[in-house]
């Protein structure tokens, strides 16, 4: 009987897409997937301590599984991520029932520490691999579908002072131009029709041989059956001329950009060591609408950075006004451990202040949603349908080019298509709407 394995991934699309490439390592040593973690054989954690929420989550998590591995002392837990990274041995002696630790750069090595460990009962940490240039010769495991993730670049060269990714992803690694060509080529061919690049800053992309992201993105948007090609996350400082001529050329790639902005305050920008300011960001976004005019634009904000003043924090109220997100993620700033803010700045904005600001924040942006999808009723746009919706299993739901959600009536035999759907309602998430009369777009049999 083959040994079974249960992965937990925590955080962003990048440990979603870590998660796919153990699951390809495992599979391919014969491991079975089981969603059910008590009666694993083999259990990993991919975490993130991105957020304080969901490293505390990850960790209390892990603590449950001791009582099973009482059960079944075969068992083996590993974490992996960047908890796993950023702590290494110190988790062995909060989580005694915790067998690997095995950070960002050293998960390709799981399989073989997961047959040391069975072997000698050895409790192994492996993080060292941080500082060395990272590539993975493994094909992921993904569960299939329309839609994948594809890593075109690993790590961060950014030094944001609130973030604590540098120290636990690395250096900037971008893998090779032709490699993730032939990775999108064989998922189209697997029946893949729509790719999202990920990296921590996409449109820094840079090879050995200086192809950048904007040659990618005229490679991949001549693969013969994907249709959509998505990306994220793009840093105001990576924005180039050339970046934005490739998006507007090139149709496979969606009109959609995150861009994330932090703080509309200037000074409080250079406190986060962001490389831009608020004018050089109101720039880009209108040079982006200016040759996209129908492009969806959304960001991340955080409120109550050390220091910030009520005035700073009103700037940052005024270029929501002034820019209109599409949506935006919004935090209160929390210290986390280990980054330059928390060990060198006071976190002197009180909780009380930072949630009375954030909460207008959220007001402000929300009414922004709502005015804009608003703005939508009575528009055609065409829809890759994913499939039923997830709170009405009657209706189908899928994504617009500019990446709004939409739910409409329909047959599950436009599952996996493009449709045309006429937007005739919205809240502020998600639009509603009907099948348009143009004929759908098939997707090939494999």
């Amino acid at each position: 009987m083959a040994s079974t394995y249960c992965i937990v991934t925590y955080g962003c699309q990048m440990n979603e897409h870590d998660s796919e490439i153990m699951e390809g390592l495992l599979q391919g040593r014969g491991y079975e997937r089981t969603s059910d973690e008590f009666s694993a054989d083999l259990v990993v954690f991919n975490t993130c301590c991105v957020r304080e929420g969901a490293e505390a989550r990850a960790l209390a998590r892990c603590q449950t599984l001791s009582s099973a591995k009482k059960t079944n002392p075969n068992m083996v837990i590993a974490m992996s991520g960047c908890v796993a990274q950023d702590q290494g041995r110190r988790l062995l002696d909060k989580i005694p029932a915790l067998d690997i630790v095995v950070g960002t750069r050293d998960y390709i090595h799981l399989p073989e520490l997961i047959d040391r460990n069975l072997d000698t009962g050895e409790r192994l940490v492996a993080v060292e691999d941080i500082d060395k240039p990272f590539s993975v010769n493994a094909t992921p495991m993904r569960l299939g579908g329309l839609s994948g993730f594809v890593n075109i670049m690993y790590g961060c060269n950014n030094r944001c002072t609130f973030c604590i990714v540098p120290k636990t992803r690395g250096d900037e690694y971008s893998r090779p131009l032709g490699e993730i060509v032939d990775e999108v080529r064989a998922m189209a061919d697997q029946g893949y029709r729509e790719v999202t690049l990920l990296g921590q800053n996409v449109n820094s992309y840079m090879t050995a041989d200086r192809e950048d992201f904007a040659d990618l993105l005229y490679a991949l948007n001549e693969i013969e059956g994907i249709w959509r090609i998505r990306y994220t996350t793009s840093n105001p400082k990576s924005c180039r001329d050339r970046h934005i001529g490739a998006v507007a050329g090139c149709d496979k790639v969606m009109e959609h950009l995150h861009l994330p902005v932090q703080s509309g305050n200037d000074r409080v920008l250079r406190l986060m060591k962001r490389a831009y300011n608020s004018r050089r960001y109101r720039y880009l976004v209108d040079l982006f609408r200016e040759q996209n005019p129908l492009h969806s634009l959304t960001t991340d904000i955080i409120v109550g950075f050390p220091t910030e003043t009520e005035e700073e924090f009103e700037e940052t109220l005024q270029l929501v006004r002034d820019v209109r997100f599409d949506s935006a993620f919004m935090f209160m700033y929390s210290p986390r451990p280990g980054t330059v803010s928390a060990e060198t700045m006071k976190d002197d904005v009180p909780l009380k202040v930072k949630k009375e600001r954030v909460q207008r924040l959220i007001n402000l942006q929300e009414s922004i949603c709502l005015e804009k999808n608003q703005g939508e009723i009575g528009r055609v746009h065409e829809v890759l349908v994913e499939g039923p919706a997830k709170k009405d299993p009657t209706m189908l739901q899928g994504k617009t080019r500019t990446d709004k959600r939409v739910v409409f009536p329909g047959r599950d035999r436009l599952v996996g298509t493009l449709v045309d759907v006429l937007i005739t309602g919205c809240n502020s998430h998600t639009l509603q709407g009907t099948v348009g009369t143009r004929e759908p777009v098939l997707q090939e049999t494999t």
